[in-house]
């Protein structure tokens, strides 16, 4: 039994992660493949001889990040992998969009550890070209001494050019890990867009032809030339350019696609809605051309606050034939939302310039299509699933999407009047259609609104006595208002948010009864799916944070494993 378990469990090790196996074995193939190839080929007999294992080193690498470069460009370029999405073959294409980030990283990841071996394999073939100065066969070597200055030889163009290519990719790197994203995105943002320098750079570095082969000839030519002692060597040709010509041209059309699309979709805010938990609700204009469906997203960029960032929101609203206008969520959270949300506090929304890109597919829209779609969320999370709801609303008998189960989970109650309407309207529409059974909500609230509150406010009260001698608690922010008369507050929904005696309860009931304290009990959750969809198959959408992902991927997974219910995991998220 032991066995069976111990086979059982490898084989689902193997299945969960039979991609980076794959990717590990084309790596490690490619890399020994050259390898050999530059151990044992007599053309490279002279240049071992002066270099030893650093030259097979060195070109192994090499090949592995010309692969690295030409595949880590595929997952970046929206428009095509949309175009193929959407044309060739949606089925296929929807788990390349779901797995689209993981596998830019992996790769990513691959081309950073093998540009750091590659550059310290040719530092120690700079102090071997030096030291083993070949005087015999002059024409190989790339010092013009023996022990000439190593840095001097760092100091060629393929010297220069590939510290630049290392620094860059030590750039992003560090830029792109997740405390460093977070906290200072302008950074990640900026240093991804020195890719432009390292594909110039990358071109550059192999024309001065450093490394040179043996010219091997006939065998009675090569009889003539050694009674005459004489070798002939010539730079070896670099692949490179075979590498990255599909996938480098497939980015740079995709570039110049969004380019052109995007200068010609300058949007108009409509409407600005200042909404609980420092969420902004903006209203957008759209060309005519601008078609979105439900789960897609856009980029925004805002020229009053920065000309080159792009920012990746999910459309909330998308437009109609008869309403052609936009909706997204913002969470005020960082430095260009901060700049964002004093733009739209001080100035007429018709003197913001925005551009948008996009729409582009994303592997929420399958939510839409699903017989039976499970959907969780957490604060602004929600928003590729609003579009699913409202889509119910409108059209309440429609076939697809069959049933969703939809669980939001949020640190404030007032969050909660995100989606009370929608919801509630949503919940009535189906009942009206004889449908109810198509719409399940749970709604889990993490926080009490007094907690919540005295977080993000100032938690500084004061007692004040009115003119009938009653005593009120009040805070700090409505100390200065009564003092300041002329002080404005920021919105309505600031206010309820503020009011620790909040429930959602008195204005929808059919929300308040949804409402749970705490957070879910997955084993209950999925045990209540695994009993309602006995040997089905259900994708469990997911928007929220890592910690929240991690959970329900090792839910997902130990459901799958202890039951005939099978889950996938569909995940989102754009940080």
């Amino acid at each position: 039994m032991k066995l069976i378990s111990l086979a059982r469990d490898s084989f689902d090790y193997i299945k969960r992660r039979i991609n980076l196996i794959l990717w590990i074995s084309i790596v490690v193939y490619i890399f020994y493949d050259t390898f050999i190839y530059y151990k044992v080929g007599i053309q490279f007999y002279y240049l071992r001889q002066i270099l030893g294992l650093g030259l097979c080193i060195s070109r192994g690498t090499a090949t592995v990040i010309n692969l690295c470069f030409a595949l880590v460009l595929l997952p970046i370029c929206k428009k095509v992998n949309q175009l193929l999405y959407r044309v060739l073959w949606p089925g296929l294409f929807f788990f390349w969009l779901e797995r689209a980030k993981s596998f830019h990283m992996t790769v990513a990841i691959t081309l950073l550890i093998f540009a750091v071996v590659h550059s310290i394999s040719h530092c120690v073939n700079l102090w071997n070209f030096s030291r083993g100065y070949d005087e015999h066969h002059e024409e190989i070597n790339f010092a013009t001494y023996r022990n000439e200055n190593p840095v001097r030889l760092l100091l060629s163009t393929a010297g220069v050019t590939g510290v630049i290519m290392l620094i860059i990719t030590l750039c992003m790197g560090l830029t792109s890990m997740r405390f460093v994203r977070r906290r200072f995105y302008n950074a990640f943002w900026y240093t991804h867009h020195l890719y432009l320098v390292f594909i110039v750079m990358l071109i550059i570095h192999p024309l001065s032809g450093v490394l040179k082969e043996e010219v091997i000839k006939t065998e009675i030519s090569q009889n003539l030339s050694q009674s005459c002692n004489t070798s002939k060597f010539v730079p070896i040709k670099s692949k490179g350019w075979l590498w990255m010509s599909l996938p480098l041209t497939c980015f740079l059309l995709d570039l110049v696609w969004r380019i052109c699309t995007r200068n010609r979709a300058k949007v108009e805010i409509l409407e600005v809605s200042h909404m609980a938990g420092h969420t902004i609700s903006l209203t957008l204009s759209c060309p005519h051309e601008f078609q979105c469906q439900s789960g897609q997203y856009v980029l925004l960029q805002c020229l009053n606050v920065s000309l080159i960032e792009w920012h990746p929101f999910t459309v909330v609203k998308v437009p109609t034939s008869y309403q052609r206008f936009f909706v997204v969520w913002i969470r005020v959270k960082g430095d260009w939302t901060e700049a964002l949300q004093k733009l739209l506090l001080g100035r007429a929304p018709h003197e913001i310039s925005m551009l948008v890109d996009g729409p582009f597919s994303s592997p929420m829209e399958g939510v839409s299509r699903s017989r039976v779609a499970v959907c969780v969320a957490a604060g602004v999370g929600i928003t590729p699933f609003v579009p699913a709801l409202q889509d119910m609303l409108l059209n309440p008998r429609n076939r697809l999407p069959g049933r969703i189960h939809l669980l939001w989970i949020v640190r404030n109650e007032s969050e909660l009047t995100w989606l009370a309407a929608l919801a509630n309207q949503s919940i009535l529409q189906l009942r009206n259609a004889n449908r109810p059974d198509r719409l399940h909500i749970e709604f889990y609230v993490t926080g009490s609104n007094k907690d919540a509150s005295n977080k993000d406010q100032n938690p500084i009260a004061h007692m004040v006595v009115d003119e009938k001698g009653l005593s009120h608690i009040i805070r700090d922010e409505e100390r200065v208002t009564l003092l300041t008369p002329n002080k404005k507050r920021v919105t309505n929904e600031g206010k309820r948010e503020a009011n620790d005696n909040y429930s959602i309860t008195k204005e929808y009931p059919l929300i308040g009864c949804r409402v749970r304290r705490g957070r879910p009990h997955w084993d209950r959750v999925f045990g209540y799916w695994v009993h309602l969809y006995p040997e089905d198959h259900l994708n469990v959408y997911c928007c929220g944070p890592k910690k929240l992902v991690k959970s329900l991927r090792n839910n997902c997974k130990r459901a799958s494993k202890t039951s005939k219910t099978k889950f996938t995991l569909v995940h989102e998220g754009f940080s």
